[in-house]
């Protein structure tokens, strides 16, 4: 999957966080641990690669992958806290 569908995908999820689920907070998680497998492959990458043009590139693509990782990473952590305290006050 490109980055961009991940992007979308992240960005759908991320709309819908008022009543989220077990179901939507285990999508949310699959994303992000997408993004992150796509960030290590990018640093790999960057090892590998001598031209200058394509460095930058790179990691102008890895900031990007940070950045979308941080926002959907604060989300999860909200909505999983959420979801403890609404299973807290059911006991």
């Amino acid at each position: 999957m490109t980055n961009d569908r991940l992007f979308e995908k992240l960005g759908a999820l991320l709309e819908v966080e008022e009543d989220a689920d077990r179901k939507h907070i285990k999508k949310l998680r699959k994303v992000l641990q997408k993004l992150k497998k796509s960030q290590k492959e990018l640093y790999i990458s960057l090892d590998e690669i001598d031209d200058e043009h394509e460095r930058r590139k790179i990691k102008q693509d890895i900031k990007v992958l940070k950045l979308q990782r941080k926002k959907g990473v604060k989300v999860y952590k909200e909505l999983k806290q959420a979801q403890a305290i609404a299973q807290s006050d059911l006991q």
